[in-house]
C-alpha cells in the first residue's frame, strides 16, 4: 500500500513525539521544502500536530 506524504509525515512526529521541521525535511527527501511546510501546515490547523518555534528553529510535536 502507499502511504500518502500527510500520513508519512504524521506518522514521523508521532513516532517521534518532537522533531525539528529541518529534521522532518531530512526524513522525507522526496518532498521540496514547500510541500512539507504545506503539509506540516495542514495538519497544524486540523490539530493533528502543533508547530512550535524554538529560537530560529520550528519544532513539530504530536498532539496527545
Amino acid at each position: 500500500m502507499i502511504e500518502s506524504p500527510a500520513t508519512k509525515l504524521l506518522a514521523i512526529v508521532q513516532e517521534r513525539k518532537r522533531i525539528p521541521l529541518e529534521e522532518l525535511l531530512d526524513r522525507c527527501p522526496e518532498l521540496t521544502w514547500n510541500q512539507v511546510f504545506a503539509l506540516v501546515d495542514n495538519l497544524s490547523r486540523h490539530a493533528l500536530i502543533c508547530l512550535h518555534r524554538r529560537g530560529v528553529d520550528y519544532e513539530l510535536r504530536a498532539v496527545s
